[in-house]
């Protein structure tokens, strides 16, 4: 961060301003995991799906991993995704 001096606007009465320089975001390559074992099939208390049916703990973390890698890919379309499941055995 830096410190910005001079200008400085009615609102901050006397405080410093601070800006961040811009940065290069880095393409990242990103290993998701998940554990895949009977209870993940098991239904989670007072969450349903959109058609009204109980949501399973492995739907709720089917559509988390949707949305961090939706909001990943549009900070940087270049970032790389692999998956990997654990049960018995690991699965790429």
């Amino acid at each position: 961060m830096e410190m910005v001096e001079g200008e400085r606007s009615n609102r901050s009465e006397g405080r410093n301003k601070y800006t961040l320089q811009p940065s290069r975001i880095n393409n990242e390559d990103i290993l998701l995991c998940v554990d895949i074992d009977p209870q993940s099939m098991a239904e989670m208390k007072g969450a349903t799906g959109p058609n009204g049916r109980p949501l399973a703990r492995l739907d709720a973390i089917k559509q988390a991993i949707i949305l961090f890698v939706n909001a990943k890919l549009t900070i940087n379309p270049q970032h790389r995704f692999a998956f990997a499941t654990l049960s018995n055995s690991v699965t790429w």
